[in-house]
Parts: C-alpha cells; sequence; structure tokens
C-alpha cells in the first residue's frame, strides 16, 4: 500500500506539498496538484485517518450518548442528527446507555478520549443530571439537546413544553370546553413538569375551574393512564376535555373512553404530545390529535450548534429553542 512518502517520491515533490493537495490547502500550483492527484489516483492512496486528525488537529467525528438507539419516537430526531453531520462531511458515533448511567459515564470518557471532537447528549430526567454536567465538564465543545439544565456552560437545543402545553389547554378551551383534566408524563422529568405548568397556567389565565381532581398523575405509559381514567368514569365524574402530557397516556385515556362508550371528540376532546405511537398493537385508535415535536430540525440544530463550536464561530453559550405544532387530526377539531 503506497504510503505519503510513496507519492511524494513519485511525484517529485516534498510530502509537505502533497499533504498540502490530500487537506485541500493553498500553496499548491495547478500542475502540481493535478500531478499529485493523478499520483494518489493511480495508486489507490487512502489517507490514515489518524494521522490526519493529528495534523488537523481534528477528527471530523462526533459523539452522541443517549438511552434508546430503538425507540420509534426518536428516529426523526436520530435522522436529523445523521442529516446535520453528514451535510458537513462529519462521521458520528451513536452511543445507547439504556438508562444505565455507568454506561453512559464510560461512553463520555470513551468520546472524550480524542476520537470525537465534541459531544451530543440527550435527555431531559432529572437522573441525567450527573451525565449533564459530566459532558459539559469533560468536553469545551458539547451540546444538550432537551435538557435545561441550570449552572451547566454549554450550549443547549429546547423545545418550549410549557407553550406546547399552554397552546394544547388553550385549544379545547376556545372550543367551549368546561370541565378539563390534564393526565401528566413522567414527573421525573424536566418535559413533565414544564407542560403540567402550561396546563396550569393557561386555566389559571382563562379563569377556568381548577381543583386536585384536575390532574391524574400516569407517568409515561399507557396502561396507568388507562386505569386512572377508567377509574375516573367509573366513579361517574366525566370531564369533557383532556389534555395529556405525552401521547402514550393519552392513548390511555383514549382506550377508557372507547370503552366507557363515550365520544370522542363529542363527548371527549383530547389532545396529546410527542406525535407518538400507542403501547397497544392490536387495537385500531381514531387518529390523536397531539402537540407534534420537530426532532429532525432539532437534531439537525444540534449538530449546527456543535460545529459552530468546534470551529470557534460562538463564544457564549447559545441556547436554541423550538416550538411544537398543534396537529388537528380525529380525537379533536
Amino acid at each position: 500500500m503506497a504510503t505519503i512518502s510513496d507519492i511524494a517520491k513519485q511525484a517529485n515533490v516534498s510530502r509537505t506539498l502533497v499533504s498540502r493537495v490530500l487537506n485541500n490547502k493553498p500553496g499548491v500550483s495547478p500542475e502540481n496538484r493535478k500531478k499529485i492527484l493523478e499520483i494518489i489516483e493511480e495508486n489507490h492512496y487512502v489517507p490514515n485517518g489518524l494521522a490526519k486528525s493529528l495534523v488537523l488537529q481534528k477528527t471530523g467525528t462526533i459523539g452522541v450518548v443517549m438511552d434508546d438507539l430503538c425507540n420509534d419516537f426518536f428516529f426523526q430526531l436520530i435522522r436529523g442528527l445523521q442529516d446535520g453531520a453528514e451535510a458537513h462531511d462529519y462521521n458520528i458515533l451513536f452511543c445507547s446507555g439504556r438508562k444505565d448511567m455507568a454506561a453512559k459515564l464510560k461512553y463520555v470518557d470513551y468520546l472524550t478520549s480524542g476520537c470525537t471532537d465534541g459531544i451530543i447528549a440527550y435527555g431531559s430526567c432529572f437522573d441525567d443530571e450527573e451525565l449533564f454536567r459530566y459532558v459539559a465538564a469533560k468536553s469545551a465543545s458539547s451540546v444538550l439537546i432537551e435538557s435545561n439544565l441550570s449552572g451547566v456552560n454549554t450550549d443547549k437545543i429546547l423545545l418550549d413544553n410549557f407553550r406546547g402545553a399552554y397552546t394544547a389547554t388553550e385549544h379545547l378551551i376556545k372550543q367551549g370546553r368546561k370541565n378539563i383534566v390534564h393526565v401528566t408524563c413522567d414527573m421525573n422529568y424536566d418535559v413533565g413538569l414544564e407542560r403540567l405548568n402550561g396546563f396550569v397556567c393557561a386555566m389559571h389565565d382563562y379563569r377556568m375551574p381548577l381543583g386536585p381532581d384536575s390532574i391524574l398523575y400516569a407517568d409515561h405509559f399507557e396502561e396507568i393512564a388507562y386505569q386512572q381514567m377508567k377509574k375516573r368514569l367509573a366513579q361517574g365524574e366525566r370531564p369533557d376535555a383532556c389534555f395529556a402530557g405525552a401521547d402514550k397516556p393519552a392513548y390511555g385515556v383514549l382506550r377508557a373512553a372507547l370503552e366507557t362508550g363515550i365520544s370522542v371528540p363529542g363527548d371527549l376532546s383530547l389532545i396529546g404530545f410527542d406525535d407518538d405511537v400507542p403501547d397497544s398493537k392490536d387495537m385500531l385508535f381514531p387518529a390523536l390529535s397531539t402537540m407534534r415535536q420537530p426532532l429532525y430540525e432539532m437534531g439537525h440544530a444540534g449538530v449546527e450548534l456543535l460545529l459552530a463550536r468546534i470551529n470557534g464561530t460562538e463564544s457564549e453559550p447559545v441556547t436554541r429553542t423550538f416550538e411544537a405544532e398543534l396537529i388537528l387530526r380525529e380525537t379533536c377539531r
């Protein structure tokens, strides 16, 4: 296999000149550039990636740490990250922590050992605070997606979950609904609290009745929300609208309503959040109205922000905030 020295010898030029051609640098005459490129092609020369990274002080690779690469919900985010990297001729390494903090910290150690130029970490779980602080401390070039952890000096990509929840609740109020309940998603996540707060604020601003029974805590699972709403309906309590903090619990509410003979959206208007799919694969649901996250755009923007940091075009930490979009389908007019 030819080396850079072999290429230089055949072209009767210095190794430095060959290196300039390989790295597309100026200072090479058109004649020499053409001659060197022809010899490179004839020899099927492939530059040594490690050597090139040492010269350029860049690896051309970024790392991503997240919990689950196999969840359908994250496919658009992953596609946005990958397309963003490929648009700049960057490679991307995905690491799945599977909710194992030790594994995620180990991945961060690996990604910051010289094999990447920067790291992107995704998540908003309170349990991941250690991970996010570790990422920011280990890498000068890092981006957090979804986490708005205070006191962390790094770039961030966020979704305005509060505004999204407010918009969904406001839409139900403007429909004329009077007895609106909120079914939460997981309260161990920032997004769960932000969406709950958005619901409460909208109800308060429109002087809507709001009490302990206005909120059902259902975690992030369809089955828990189903049981909670089934119990509520069995007791004779009939809300006429529901905003769920995620689509999984929204499908649980929908199951309970349909089994009880409640018309959706006639008797009950329902809006979820995330544009996700149900856990129940053997049931045909009406199309769920939801607040859609621009996950592809957030992933793409995360890469752009990270590369701006790597290339030194940003000084102070940057936060970009995206808005969720209200998608009206069959469960809400």
